[in-house]
Parts: C-alpha cells; sequence; structure tokens
C-alpha cells in the first residue's frame, strides 16, 4: 500500500475515534459489500454478423480472418443465418470435425434456413451451401456459433462466381439460377424451354441414408424414384407406365457434400431423340404419353 493511501485510511480511523460514535449507514446500503452485485455471466465469444456477405469463406474462421462486404458489393458468399452449438458439442474443448453428429445436424439446419431464404429448395438450382466455424483461438474464447453461407454456381456443381445482389427470395422469381431446359448428349447445355430440347429438370430425390458408395450400383433404384419425381412433376400417374413415358437423367453431388448430409439426387426428364419446345412442367398425359413401341 503506498504511503499516500496509507495516510488516508489512518486519518479515517483518527476521526470514527474522535466522534466516538458509529456512523449511520444510509437506508438503501445493507452493510454488505457482496449480496448486492449481480452474478457474473459466462463468457461469450466473438460472433460474425449476419445479413453480410463475403469474398472468401474459410471452414474455420477467427475475428482476425472475418472480412465482411455488403451484398451489394462484389462476393462470393452470403451468410443466410448463424447457428449455436448447444449440449454435448458446446461442452467440447474443440469445435466438431466434419463428418460428427453434430456437423450433420448443423448441415441439417442451414439447409433449411437457405430454401427458406431463397424462397424454394436450393438444390434446384446453381446454388450450394456452406458452414464455417470457429477457429480454435475462437471456440476457446467461448464461441459456439455456425455460420450458415450460400453462394451462386457459375454452372451446376461448378465454383462459386461473384455476385453484388443478395439471393434473398431468388426462387420466388424467374431466376436465371433455376434448373430449367437442356439438350442432353454427352452434357447437359442449358436452353429456353421455348426451343427445342429433350431433356428437363423436374426435381430432387432424396436418397436418405444410401451411402455414397452404393450410387453406382443403386442405378435401378434411382431411375425408379426419379421417374415418380417426373411424374408428379409433369402430373401424369407414377406406375409402371412411367418407363414407357420417359427416359431419366439424373447426377448427384459430390462425396464431401454427401457425406456432409446434401443427399439430393437431381431428377430430370429425358426424351432422348424427340424434342419439345416448352416446359412439361403440369402438361399431363398430353405432354408425356405412353410410348410402347
Amino acid at each position: 500500500m503506498s504511503r499516500v493511501v496509507a495516510g488516508l485510511l489512518l486519518g479515517a480511523v483518527t476521526l470514527l475515534a474522535a466522534t466516538a460514535c458509529t456512523p449511520e449507514l444510509p437506508k438503501h446500503i445493507d452493510g454488505n459489500l457482496t449480496d448486492q452485485w449481480p452474478a457474473m455471466a459466462a463468457p461469450k465469444g466473438w460472433e460474425p454478423d449476419a445479413d453480410m456477405c463475403l469474398k472468401v469463406l474459410n471452414d474455420y474462421m477467427s475475428r482476425s480472418m472475418y472480412d465482411p462486404v455488403a451484398c451489394d458489393r462484389g462476393h462470393n458468399y452470403e451468410i443466410v443465418a448463424i447457428g449455436q452449438f448447444t449440449g454435448a458439442a458446446a461442452e467440447a474443448a474443440e469445435a466438431p470435425q466434419a463428418g460428427s453428429a453434430a456437423m450433420r445436424t448443423a448441415w441439417s439446419d442451414c439447409d433449411k434456413k437457405a430454401t427458406a431464404f431463397v424462397g424454394g429448395d436450393w438444390r434446384g438450382g446453381m446454388l450450394s451451401i456452406g458452414l464455417s466455424l470457429p477457429a480454435s483461438i475462437s471456440w476457446t474464447g467461448g464461441s459456439r456459433w455456425y455460420v450458415c453461407v450460400l453462394s451462386a454456381l457459375e454452372r451446376p456443381y461448378g465454383d462459386p462466381t461473384l455476385r453484388s445482389i443478395s439471393l434473398k427470395g431468388e426462387f420466388t422469381k424467374n431466376s436465371s439460377l433455376k434448373y430449367g431446359c437442356y439438350q442432353y448428349g454427352d452434357t447437359l447445355v442449358a436452353i429456353d424451354c421455348k426451343k427445342s430440347h429433350n431433356t428437363e429438370f423436374a426435381g430432387i430425390w432424396n436418397a436418405g441414408s444410401l451411402a455414397y458408395a452404393k450410387l453406382n450400383s443403386s442405378q435401378d433404384k434411382i431411375a425408379s424414384e426419379c421417374r415418380k419425381v417426373i411424374a408428379k412433376y409433369v402430373k401424369v400417374p407414377a406406375d409402371g407406365n412411367m418407363k414407357y413415358r420417359t427416359g431419366v437423367v439424373w447426377d448427384w453431388p459430390s462425396e464431401a457434400d454427401w457425406n456432409a448430409g446434401d443427399r439430393g439426387v437431381r431428377c430430370h426428364i429425358w426424351l432422348d431423340k424427340k424434342k419439345v419446345t416448352r416446359s412439361l412442367k403440369g402438361a399431363g398425359n398430353g405432354g408425356l404419353p405412353i410410348n410402347y413401341a
């Protein structure tokens, strides 16, 4: 204790002795210096901001790595939601690893929120979702968030493309990012549905628990399930006659995306040598007739 402070304390003691009485405390003070203090809150780490965009996405992110931009400026990724790990995952010493139950739960949450954000199943167009977790320094500091991001792609399953407008509500309108009509030979070539074409995107079949390694040996199953998707899209009976109405073209995500949680197989109508000049959505029996020969 410094000499100045000691002198002040001594003076206070002397004064009390001289007056020979104990000072009365104000009525709002009870003399207990601890029971009026609120309990200290648990430490809360840094967290990114929602409704911002990023040029670069890191699998693990710290405050020093976080470099957001407004979504009306050039960006490759858009933050659509921020979730929180809970339970055992939040109590762990490290952030969850890829393939863990906690990561699959987080991916499923981001899946739903991305679909709500764009106003339709994001798999129905040239979009991709991703997650970013706290870097070790942020996790140790109390961060338990995961960031859900959405990006537009330059082509199906391609790389993120630079944008300067938000994807919010993108699938509630006529978007150029939606899958539509194609001419299929060796590859799918996008084409206006009013022009001659032989292929059209019909929807998604969710493969559920099917392992990625089993996809190539499950082609009959996939073809059957995709025909059900096509029947619903065109509005024809999903019965044994579907194989006489149309062929099927399908594709699936990368192994990494599949294992992360994306089990969406994209199903396309394929008319082979026959061509049409309109969309077959809701066309019924007239649009997709039975061809036994």
